[in-house]
C-alpha cells in the first residue's frame, strides 16, 4: 500500500491521519443538533394599550394551539 508514519512507535497508515483529521475538522466545524434552542420571541409596535392587549391575548391563544399539535 503506501506509507506509513511512526507514531508513538506505532505504524499508522496516511488514509487513517485524513479521515481522523476530516473528523476533527467536522466535529469542529457542525453545530450542535442537540442543543436547545431559545423559544422565538414576537417583537411589537402598538399604539395604544388596547392593541398591545389584543395582540398579547392573539398570541398566546395561537401558542397554545400550536403547543397542542
Amino acid at each position: 500500500m503506501g506509507s506509513a508514519y511512526k507514531i508513538l512507535g506505532k505504524n499508522v497508515p496516511s488514509h487513517y491521519l485524513a479521515i481522523g483529521t476530516l473528523s476533527a475538522l467536522a466535529l469542529v466545524a457542525i453545530p450542535n443538533p442537540f442543543k436547545a434552542s431559545e423559544p422565538k420571541k414576537v417583537e411589537f409596535n402598538s399604539s395604544s394599550k388596547d392593541e398591545e392587549k389584543f395582540i398579547q391575548e392573539y398570541l398566546a391563544k395561537h401558542a397554545s394551539e400550536d403547543a397542542k399539535h
